[in-house]
C-alpha cells in the first residue's frame, strides 16, 4: 500500500465540524451544503480506515481515533495557512480577539503582542487581559479567537500547545514566616490556578492559612509580596528582584506543576492568526526553556 495523503480540505472540514459540533453549521462556515460536508467526512474516514466522529443528540463528538487525529489536523492546517500567508493570499484580514492571562507572564506576552502590532499595522487586534479560566471560557463561548491560559492539565477543548512549569513558594527577601502562625497568602481572586495550587497544597498539609492580599493584577500581587504582606507562588517568568524562593526546609508543602496552554478556534483563524500564534509560541518556548 502506498503512502496515504490527507487532503487539507478534508482536515479543515473535520476540524470545523468538531469545533462547531454541527454538520449544518460547518457547512455554513465553509460555504458548502450539508450533504457535501457529510461526504467529505466519509472520505476522510475511508482514508484513515476508522470512524472519527459519532452522533450525540443533535451534535457530534470525537471517537477515540478521531481524538488522536484532531491535534495533528490542527497542526497540518496551521502549517498550511502559514505557508500560504507567505504569498499574500490573505487579503481580507479579520479582526483577531486575543486573550492574555494576568496570572502568568502578562508583561512578557504583552511585549510579544506589542511587537506583532507594530510589525503588522494592517492587522486589527483586540487584546483582553483576564484570569486564565475566564479566557479559556471565552474561547469556548466564541468570545475570543486565541488565548494563552493556565489550565488543570489533561485533555482540554481547543488546546493546541501545552507547557509544564513548576511553581515555587516566594516571599520578600529577609522576611520569615514561622511554622505555627497562620500563613498569610498573596493571591489572585478565586478561580486562579496559582491560588488553587497554594490552597490545595496547604489543606493537604493541614497548614492554617488566610488571604492577606488579593488582586487580579499580577503587578500589584508581586508588589504585595515584595512589601512583605505574605507569601505567594510564582514561576520563572513572574519572578522579580526583591523576592526569594522559599526552600523545602521552611515547612511549606510541594506545589503541583502548572500547565500553560495556547488555545484557539481553527474556524476563526486566517493566515494572520496563525502568524500571531507562531509569535506567541516562540515567546513561550524561549521563556519556558
Amino acid at each position: 500500500m502506498g503512502q496515504v495523503n490527507l487532503p487539507t480540505e478534508l482536515l479543515r472540514t473535520f476540524v470545523t465540524v468538531i469545533e462547531v459540533e454541527s454538520y449544518t453549521h460547518a457547512a455554513t462556515l465553509l460555504g458548502r451544503t450539508q450533504p457535501a460536508i457529510s461526504l467529505q467526512m466519509k472520505r476522510l474516514e475511508d482514508l484513515v480506515g476508522q470512524p472519527l466522529v459519532m452522533r450525540k443528540g443533535r451534535g457530534v463528538r470525537l471517537t477515540e481515533r478521531g481524538d488522536a487525529l484532531i491535534g495533528h489536523a490542527r497542526q497540518i492546517l496551521r502549517l498550511n495557512d502559514l505557508a500560504i500567508s507567505q504569498f499574500g493570499h490573505d487579503a481580507d484580514t479579520k479582526r483577531l480577539r486575543i486573550g492574555l492571562p494576568v496570572d502568568f507572564g502578562v508583561r512578557m506576552l504583552q511585549s510579544c503582542m506589542t511587537r506583532v502590532v507594530r510589525q503588522n499595522p494592517d492587522m486589527t487586534i483586540e487584546i483582553r487581559c483576564d484570569l486564565s479560566h475566564n479566557l479559556i471560557e471565552g474561547i469556548r463561548k466564541d468570545d475570543l479567537d486565541i488565548a494563552v491560559g493556565l489550565h488543570p492539565g489533561g485533555d482540554q477543548q481547543f488546546l493546541h500547545r501545552n507547557w509544564v512549569e513548576q511553581p515555587v513558594w516566594v516571599a520578600a527577601k529577609g522576611v520569615e514566616f514561622t511554622d505555627h502562625e497562620e500563613l498569610p497568602l498573596v493571591a489572585h481572586p478565586y478561580g486562579c490556578v496559582y491560588r488553587d495550587r497554594m490552597t490545595e497544597a496547604l489543606k493537604e498539609a493541614k497548614r492554617r492559612w488566610r488571604i492577606a492580599f488579593a488582586s487580579p493584577g499580577i503587578g500589584s500581587l508581586q508588589q504585595a509580596v515584595v512589601d512583605g504582606l505574605g507569601v505567594s507562588c510564582l514561576t520563572g517568568p513572574t519572578m522579580l528582584d526583591g523576592l526569594q524562593t522559599l526552600s523545602p526546609d521552611t515547612g511549606l508543602p510541594d506545589l503541583e506543576p502548572l500547565h500553560i496552554g495556547v488555545f484557539y478556534r481553527q474556524t476563526r483563524l486566517d493566515q494572520s492568526g496563525h502568524l500571531v500564534i507562531n509569535e506567541i509560541e516562540m515567546t513561550l518556548k524561549e521563556a519556558l526553556a
